[in-house]
């Protein structure tokens, strides 16, 4: 058998039988260049899904980019258990859900200082409302000025909503929070400690409102408001906050066109008060 002077083993193909004159066919050139390039789209295919099976982690890498390790391994990051009814018309779930300050982020859009304020402050007031540590957001009403930071975690920590009565907002207070559970009448108020937020934030926080000011100082009010939330959390947060017990206090709704009454609460106490289900 012949073989070609210059060995392929991409090029040849020897065949030939006993008895006949020897053949020798041979793959043209393009053909070898087809065959690499097949290759290198195996190999590149194979990378590919190499990639898509670690997609998952790379991406899990990067879906807590908005909750900061200073807040998320905080020594004193308060952590919330609530307790809620099981579906719209349903009774009180059997279990209860645990809230922490990586929910508030998610459901307020943004790691702030009003956040992480209004959530050390109900914490150190839910406890005096709620001994035993579970917090019933069907029974739990809250007051706190108009702040959008403010608003959003007093509604998601007690559940009060302003279009059932159950949440007001009082403009006149400032680093301040009432806090009101409905079975049992008790309402206590809540309030930073003079001097513990910082005066250069304020005067920083009141230069932005009004529109004069710089990319500059709007990065430096960011940072510093920053600073004084891991401040926060690194103290005991009743260092923070006093706690004042609010003698005779009556809730009053404030006024609202669609003022209603919560569904999903009204037969909370069904099965409390029937046999075992």
């Amino acid at each position: 058998m012949n073989w070609r002077k210059e060995w392929n083993p991409l090029a040849l193909v020897p065949l030939g039988r006993q008895g006949c004159s020897s053949t020798i066919v041979t793959l043209k050139p393009t053909l070898s260049r087809y065959f690499l390039l097949g290759l290198a789209v195996l190999i590149g295919a194979a990378m590919l899904l190499g990639g898509c099976v670690s997609a998952p982690h790379a991406e899990q890498e990067t879906t807590d980019w908005h909750y900061p390790d200073w807040m998320a391994h905080a020594p004193y990051a308060p952590v919330f258990e609530v307790r809620d009814t099981e579906s719209s018309l349903g009774p009180y779930a059997r279990q209860t859900k645990i809230i922490t300050l990586q929910d508030l982020v998610k459901m307020h859009g943004h790691p702030c200082d009003g956040l992480v304020t209004a959530a050390c402050a109900l914490s150190v007031g839910l406890r005096e409302l709620y001994p035993d540590g579970v917090i019933d957001r069907t029974d739990t009403g809250g007051i706190c000025n108009n702040s959008p930071c403010y608003g959003d975690v007093v509604e998601y920590l007690t559940g009060g909503r302003i279009r059932f009565g159950t949440q007001k907002i009082d403009p006149s207070l400032g680093n301040e929070f009432i806090l009101y559970r409905f079975s049992t009448h008790q309402a206590v108020r809540v309030a930073l400690k003079p001097d513990v937020f910082p005066a250069e934030v304020t005067r920083l926080e009141a230069k932005i409102r009004r529109g004069d000011f710089s990319v500059a100082d709007m990065r430096r009010c960011q940072q510093l408001e920053w600073d004084y939330a891991r401040n926060l959390l690194q103290h005991p947060l009743a260092e923070s906050f006093t706690v004042t017990a609010l003698a005779n206090f009556t809730w009053q709704p404030d006024a609202y066109e669609h003022l209603g009454t919560r569904g999903d609460i009204i037969n909370k106490n069904v099965l409390e008060h029937s046999p075992a289900q």
